[in-house]
């Protein structure tokens, strides 16, 4: 009674699907019951997946400065420095502040600008005079026939046009400087850094920064996964610290390995968002989960059900009498955890997937599963474990 109670105990821990059957008989007068467990075949998907770790960051940053068009951010960029004075004078948004291309985030006083504009509208007008008289000169030295004269008019002019063109650029590049004294959103996005503040002046470099709302993920991959990995390929990604999962897609794969420190060869991998969650921010933690293949409403047994190896496999299904009887199978895409049956076994039929003896860590007389083992997809070769898991450092 004691020993019934122990299994009992070990198979309600079992958990969801498991069924007993018990047979058999040990010599010596004294009867013992052999229960092994088992799990129905039925239709479901089969996904052969890639683990991976990383870290969020935004796929696009781009940097606003007074005087200057919007550029794209990339590493330690400190923006331009500028050559005229900005008196903010007014800055409408925070850190943090979501906005629409178009909007007005920040706004500067324009009197240098302006007089700057004066002086090059002057210059201009001075260089096209000198530019007329250049002409004359040059069209009376012709008339005279004098060929130094010629030469020198023709000297002349060349300068006189040099200096327009360079009084019209000026005149452009403040007309341009004069547009950009506001500060508008390039792109819906973000907010995530103002560095100026109304009433004092702008300070070289950028002034605020607006990040888009699509996230990635790089994680390094090592080199004998990485054939199995594919642009293209969905990922699920989950954000712990907003207790979210979304979905993703290799976007990325790099040719040249990364500065891996472990001394193992690894490439990275970017991983892009499909849609990010409003929440989502840069560097924040994420689990990725790539999957490389997969078989869908497809016939499956657990993993632990199949035994042996090289394409010749089997499970163990039980008999009228309840004795365990080999049963041929083929199979399909395999992971540790599920197997795809391609022929030899009908939906509804309960497989072994091993013992009693195995839940209460037991030696089993009849030969224990051990919890069953993966096989390759397809068969061929000894049995291996499916998943791999690693770990990357996001950069």
């Amino acid at each position: 009674m004691k020993t019934k109670l122990v299994v009992a105990l070990a198979l309600g821990a079992v958990g969801v699907g498991a069924l007993v059957y018990s047979f058999g008989l040990v010599g010596g007068g004294s009867t013992a019951l052999t229960q092994y467990l088992t799990e129905i075949a039925s239709i479901g998907d089969v996904s052969e997946e890639v683990a991976a770790t990383g870290t969020l960051e935004t796929t696009a940053s781009y940097g606003l400065a007074f005087g200057a068009d919007p550029y794209l951010l990339t590493g330690d960029d400190a923006g331009p420095t500028a050559e005229t004075t900005w008196p903010v004078t007014d800055v409408a948004v925070a850190v943090g502040d979501r906005v629409a291309a178009g909007d007005v985030l920040a706004t500067a006083d324009t009197a240098d600008v302006e007089a700057k504009l004066d002086a090059a509208r002057n210059a201009l007008s001075s260089a096209r005079i000198s530019l007329r008289a250049a002409r004359a000169t040059l069209e009376d030295a012709e008339d005279a026939d004098v060929t130094a004269q010629v030469r020198q008019a023709k000297i002349g002019l060349l300068d006189a046009e040099t200096r327009v063109a360079g009084a019209e650029a000026d005149l452009d590049a403040l007309r341009a400087q004069l547009a950009a004294a506001t500060l508008t959103a390039p792109i819906d996005g973000i907010v995530s850094e103002v560095n100026v503040t109304a009433g004092f002046g702008a300070p070289d470099g950028t002034a605020i920064v607006v990040t888009a709302p699509t996230y990635q993920i790089t994680t390094d991959v090592v080199e004998s996964d990485l054939s199995d990995i594919e642009v293209g390929q969905e990922a699920s990604v989950t954000i712990a610290a907003i207790d979210t999962e979304v979905t993703g897609t290799v976007s990325a794969i790099s040719p040249v390995a990364g500065d891996g420190s472990s001394g193992v060869v690894a490439y990275p991998v970017t991983i892009t968002l499909t849609e990010a969650p409003a929440d989502a921010r840069s560097g924040m933690s994420a689990d990725v989960t790539i999957t490389i293949a997969s078989a869908t409403d497809v016939l499956t047994v657990p993993a632990s059900a199949l035994q042996g190896s090289g394409g010749d496999y089997s499970v163990l299904t039980l008999g009228a009498d309840g004795t365990p009887v080999a049963t041929p199978v083929e199979v399909g895409l395999v992971t540790s955890t599920t197997a795809e049956i391609t022929s030899g076994l009908a939906e509804g039929t309960a497989v072994v997937t091993g013992t009693a003896a195995d839940l209460a860590g037991t030696d089993d007389a009849n030969g224990g599963f051990g919890g069953g083992v993966a096989v390759p997809i397809g068969g061929g070769g000894p049995p291996t474990e499916i998943r791999r898991q690693f770990q990357g450092d996001g950069n």
